[in-house]
């Protein structure tokens, strides 16, 4: 899993999941991080299984914007 800038994570959603020769991102999750800003976060298959990113102090109101049909 990684956090990303929002320009990146929509060049990820218009590309259905490849971005440049990185593994296959499963899906794009935006949600408001500890300070109050905007984060968006990729999955790999694995980080999905795991589901890394459920409510937390760090993340808050997580939601699933893209995810791989």
């Amino acid at each position: 899993m990684a956090t990303v800038n929002k320009k990146i994570a929509m060049e990820i959603i218009a590309n259905r999941g490849r971005y440049a020769d990185d593994p296959l991102v499963h899906q794009v999750v935006k949600y408001q991080n500890a300070w109050g800003g905007e984060s968006w976060a990729i999955l790999y298959e694995q980080d999905c299984l795991n589901n890394r990113y459920a409510p937390s102090e760090y993340v808050r109101s997580p939601e699933v914007v893209w995810s791989l049909e």
